[in-house]
């Protein structure tokens, strides 16, 4: 009798938990490209590699990592974005200009947003 009653509750609050906890990763996942300004990086692309990589589930990040050199040597660039049918990679070729606003994560730095300053002339 009593674990006609226990079971069921049981099993409706690992439902519950397991709700609210796909819930907040998904709203995770949809705020994942909203860095703080807090500073800005701008120098000459030498690298750049885009990959898909599982967030949580069935949710997926698009993943570019940049290496750009400037005046204090070089920077790695990390820029996360939702991964949707409707997303696309920047499209940055090696040597153009850009200037990234973001936020500093130890030696990583996390774009905000990437922006096309100067394009090289092939």
């Amino acid at each position: 009798m009593v674990t006609a009653i226990v079971i069921p509750i049981l099993i409706g609050y690992f439902y519950w938990i397991t709700k609210k906890e796909a819930k907040k990763q998904k709203e995770r996942w949809e705020n994942l490209s909203h860095v703080p300004s807090e500073a800005r990086v701008e120098g000459k692309l030498l690298s750049i590699h885009t990959e898909n990589k599982r967030f949580y589930h069935q949710l997926y990040i698009l993943e570019t990592t940049c290496r750009i050199q400037n005046d204090h040597g070089l920077t790695t660039i990390v820029y996360r974005q939702p991964f949707t049918p409707t997303i696309t990679a920047p499209s940055f070729n090696k040597g153009d200009q850009l200037q990234i606003v973001g936020s500093w994560d130890g030696e990583v730095f996390l774009a905000g947003n990437m922006k096309l300053v100067n394009r090289k002339m092939s």
